[in-house]
């Protein structure tokens, strides 16, 4: 489950990491229609990396705020799971 939540993270993360190249693309294809000019590319460019990286760390940081209140239960039930293991262990010495 950690490995999941992980992975949910850094999901998080790899959404701030399109490439330029990925916005030119986008940039061109408005271009076409006719819906942005060619002196808007480095500002829409700028603009549009800037978002992604805005939004990259609010979806990181709601996952975190998810994600570690559940890390902290899992932590507490292994610990429990482990003590009653012992348990078990000390019991199953005992009738031996």
């Amino acid at each position: 489950m950690k490995e999941i939540l992980q992975n949910l993270y850094h999901a998080g993360i790899g959404f701030t990491k399109l490439r330029k190249e990925d916005i030119d693309k986008v940039f061109n294809e408005l271009k076409s229609r006719g819906e942005v000019d060619e002196g808007d590319r480095e500002f829409f460019i700028a603009s549009a990396l800037q978002k992604l990286e805005k939004t990259g760390k609010e979806i990181s940081e709601k996952i975190m705020s998810t994600v570690n209140p559940n890390l902290e239960k899992l932590g507490e039930l292994n610990a429990k799971v482990d003590e009653l293991i012992k348990e078990i262990d000390a019991l199953k010495k005992r009738k031996t």
